[in-house]
Parts: structure tokens; C-alpha cells; sequence
């Protein structure tokens, strides 16, 4: 495969893997709230206030894209709410779909909080923990670097304050089923333009025109979704550990149906 793809692929892998550990993130973290409150109401409160950074980032992405794009919004709300099928709705913006809005807006508005989780993942990264000379030092290969530029992310002040923070944007800005649905819609009609550009013999043009550009924005999503799974990783054991601890003490196991908690 060649060099010049593997940030395509690699975005397209990191989101699928990413789709799989956010589902279970959402679901364990609900058991764990569970366990640690006793109640559900109060269960959904504590699993609310755990991701409410990213909840409240992944609203107001929505809202900032709507307004930007021109569109009507309603209201705004980062309180949780239960759903009739069992799942967890943790927030939600209104804006009017009228007829007007098309699926390109649609589907922009959706995407908003991938956009700016990814942007605030990457400024995190960059401006905290100095993630460069980590990125130099796996290209390198030399282990002496990427232990001296892992000591040094661990050494960042407030380590664990930005590690949750990563966690919580992380498992907040991944688009929801509602927020996909203009997709299919929206892929269509790049396809349709796609095909018009290269039936007029500018798909060529365009394509070498903006090749740099796109592979470098694909580089540094690839790097931020990288960042994402890492961080996951260590949570995902935490909440694990501290899941079957609590049920081992309390003699009790939380059972999980097939809806999905988000």
C-alpha cells in the first residue's frame, strides 16, 4: 500500500475502532454509576457529570455550526434524560430542518463536534503535553528518545486533569446515530459532483491541486484519533477494574442488553 494513503486508512480504521470503544465506555460507565450509586436516576447523574465536558463540547459544536451555517436553533441542553427504549440521552440542540437546510448543512452541522473535538484534542496535545517530540520519537525508533519523551508527558503538571479531560472529549465528539443521518444524502451528492468533475476532465486538477493540503489534515486527525484510542485504552481498564471490584464487594454483577447508552 502506498505511504501517501496510510493517513486515510488509518482515520478510517481509528473511527471504526473508536465507534466500538465509545459503545462500551457509555455502557460501562453507566454499570459502574450503577453500581456506585445504587439508584438508576442517580447512577444517570454521576455518568452524566463524568463525560460532561465532552457532552457539553459535542452541543455546543452543534450549535456554533448551526448559527455559522445560518440556521435556526431551539434549545440547548446538557441534562440527562431517559429514554423510552433504556438509553441515555445526555444532551441535545435544537435547530430547525426546514426543507432549505439540504444535507450538506445538515451533514456539516452533525459533524461540528467531531470537527472541534479533534481541534481541541490536537491543541491539548500540542500545548500540553508536547506530543511532537513523542511523534518524532516513535519515527525514530530509538528507545532512549521515546522514553525521555514519555517521561516528559507524564512529568506535565495537572497530568491527570488533562488525561481526563482527553477522555471526556474523546467519548463526547463522535457523531450519534441522529447526528449521521444526512450523511448517506450527503455522501450521494459528492459523488455526484465527483462524477461531473471528471466527466469534464478537472477531477485530475483538483485532485493534484489539493492532494498536500488533504493528506496533511488527514495526518493530523490520524494523530488526534491516536491520541483518543491511547487515552481510551487506560480508562477502558480502569473502569473494568473498578467495575469488578465494586460488584465483587457488593456481591452483584450489572447485566447488559443490546441498547446502545448514548
Amino acid at each position: 500500500m502506498s505511504n501517501a494513503l496510510m493517513p486515510f486508512v488509518w482515520v478510517a480504521f481509528a473511527m471504526i475502532i473508536l465507534l466500538i470503544m465509545q459503545r462500551w465506555i457509555h455502557t460501562h460507565l453507566h454499570g459502574l454509576s450503577l453500581l456506585l450509586m445504587g439508584k438508576p436516576e442517580r447512577a444517570i447523574i454521576f455518568y452524566a457529570i463524568v463525560l460532561l465536558p465532552g457532552v457539553f463540547l459535542h452541543e455546543l459544536s452543534h450549535w456554533l455550526a448551526a448559527t455559522f451555517l445560518g440556521v435556526r436553533t431551539g434549545g440547548f441542553s446538557i441534562i440527562p434524560k431517559m429514554q423510552s427504549d433504556g438509553t441515555v440521552q445526555l444532551g441535545y440542540v435544537e435547530y430547525y430542518k426546514g426543507r432549505t437546510l439540504g444535507p450538506i448543512r445538515e451533514s456539516l452541522i452533525g459533524g461540528a463536534p467531531l470537527i472541534v473535538g479533534t481541534a481541541v484534542i490536537l491543541l491539548i496535545g500540542f500545548q500540553v503535553f508536547s506530543v511532537t517530540q513523542l511523534t518524532t520519537a516513535l519515527q525514530s525508533g530509538e528507545l532512549e528518545a521515546l522514553t525521555t519523551a514519555l517521561e516528559q508527558i507524564f512529568q506535565t503538571p495537572d497530568f491527570f486533569l488533562w488525561l481526563y479531560l482527553l477522555f471526556a472529549i474523546a467519548n463526547g465528539m463522535m457523531p450519534s446515530r441522529s447526528d449521521r443521518r444526512a450523511w448517506p444524502a450527503f455522501l450521494l451528492a459528492m459523488a455526484a459532483a465527483v462524477l461531473v468533475l471528471s466527466l469534464l476532465g478537472w477531477m485530475g486538477l483538483i485532485l493534484d491541486s489539493l492532494a498536500g493540503p488533504v493528506t496533511a489534515v488527514f495526518s493530523h486527525l490520524g494523530l488526534a484519533l491516536s491520541m483518543a484510542i491511547g487515552v481510551n485504552v487506560f480508562f477502558m481498564a480502569v473502569i473494568a477494574s473498578f467495575e469488578g471490584i465494586l460488584g465483587r464487594a457488593k456481591g452483584v454483577s450489572v447485566e447488559y442488553g443490546p441498547a446502545d447508552s448514548q
